[in-house]
C-alpha cells in the first residue's frame, strides 16, 4: 500500500508543478508584460496579420484576447474576439480603452479612446429605436454602425473630442476595426506616447515606465419595447468631468462617471453586463545595437 502511494506521489508532483508553471506563465502574460519591443511600426488597419499570435492577454469570461506593445513613439493595442455574442456586445454597447501613466487601475486621471461609441448615449439613434421597436428589437449591431470615435482627456481645451470614423485627429491617435478571414473581430489602436506623457522631453523618457491600460466594455440594455426595458430605461450619466495631474508625467486627466457601468436599463432587462479589464505593463526600450 505504501509503495502504491509513493508511486502515485512521484507521478503527481511533476504534473502539479507543470500546471503551476503554466498558471504562472499565464498570469505573467496578462500582468506586467506586453509583446516586447515593436521593431517595426504596426499598420493600424483592423487586420491582425502583423501581430504575433497567440495574443498573451486572455479574458475568458468575455471570450476575447488582447495585446499591448510599444516602440519609441507609440503604444499599440489589439483586441480580438471570435465569439458572435461578444462581437455584438462590443458593437452594440461600445468600448473605451484607457491609459493611465501612473500605472493606477483607474480612469480618473487617464486618457481614453472611445470606439465603438455607445449608441444608447446617441439621442438620435435612441429616438429611432424607440420609434420603431419592432425593427430594432432583435437587430444585431453591424460594423458600419461604428461611425464615430471620441478622445477623452487629451486636451484641457477640448476634454471630449468627437471625430467621424476614419478622420484624422491632431493628437495622432489612430483606431480601426474589422473582421479577419477567420471571422474574428479585430480592434487596433495606436496612441502616441507623447500624449500619454505630455511633459516628456524625448523618447528616452518612456522606457522602463509602467502604465495601466484599461479595456472597458459597456453593457447592453434591453431592446426598446422588450420586457424589463421600460421604466426609465436608457443609460444614466453622472459624475461630470474632473481634471487632475498625471504626477511626474503632467498633463490633463479626465474622469467620467457613467451610470451604465453600474446599472443599465431595467436591471433584469440588461442583455449583457459591463466589464473592466486592466493590464499593467512596462514600456520597452530599443535593444542595444551590436558593435
Amino acid at each position: 500500500m505504501r509503495t502504491t502511494i509513493f508511486r502515485l506521489t512521484v507521478l503527481l508532483i511533476p504534473a502539479a508543478l507543470a500546471v503551476s508553471c503554466r498558471s504562472s506563465r499565464s498570469a505573467a502574460a496578462q500582468e506586467g508584460q506586453g509583446l516586447g519591443w515593436q521593431k517595426q511600426p504596426l499598420t493600424i488597419d483592423g487586420s491582425d496579420s502583423d501581430w504575433v499570435r497567440p495574443l498573451p492577454g486572455i479574458e475568458s469570461t468575455e471570450k476575447l484576447t488582447y495585446a499591448m506593445t510599444n516602440d519609441a513613439e507609440n503604444l499599440y493595442v489589439m483586441i480580438s474576439t471570435k465569439d458572435p455574442a461578444e462581437q455584438n456586445k462590443i458593437l452594440s454597447g461600445g468600448m473605451t480603452v484607457w491609459v493611465n501613466n501612473q500605472a493606477d487601475k483607474t480612469n480618473d486621471e487617464a486618457i481614453g479612446l472611445g470606439f465603438p461609441l455607445d449608441p444608447h448615449n446617441d439621442r438620435e439613434k435612441q429616438l429611432m429605436a424607440e420609434a420603431r421597436p419592432e425593427v430594432y428589437k432583435d437587430r444585431s449591431a453591424k460594423l458600419d454602425d461604428a461611425d464615430a470615435y471620441e478622445l477623452y482627456g487629451f486636451s484641457r481645451e477640448e476634454p471630449i473630442a468627437r471625430y467621424n470614423y476614419g478622420v484624422e485627429n491632431k493628437q495622432g491617435v489612430v483606431v480601426r476595426m474589422n473582421y479577419n478571414a477567420s471571422g474574428d473581430l479585430v480592434y487596433e489602436a495606436q496612441i502616441p506616447l507623447k500624449a500619454v506623457f505630455p511633459k516628456a522631453n524625448n523618447s528616452h523618457y518612456y522606457a522602463g515606465r509602467n502604465i495601466a491600460v484599461g479595456i472597458f466594455i459597456e453593457g447592453i440594455p434591453a431592446p426598446p419595447g422588450s420586457r424589463g426595458g421600460g421604466g426609465g430605461g436608457g443609460v444614466s450619466i453622472g459624475g461630470g468631468l474632473g481634471f487632475g495631474s498625471f504626477g511626474s508625467g503632467g498633463g490633463v486627466g479626465l474622469s467620467i462617471g457613467t451610470g451604465s457601468l453600474a446599472r443599465i436599463g431595467g436591471g433584469k432587462g440588461a442583455a449583457y453586463k459591463p466589464k473592466k479589464i486592466w493590464h499593467v505593463m512596462t514600456l520597452e526600450k530599443a535593444p542595444a545595437r551590436p558593435f
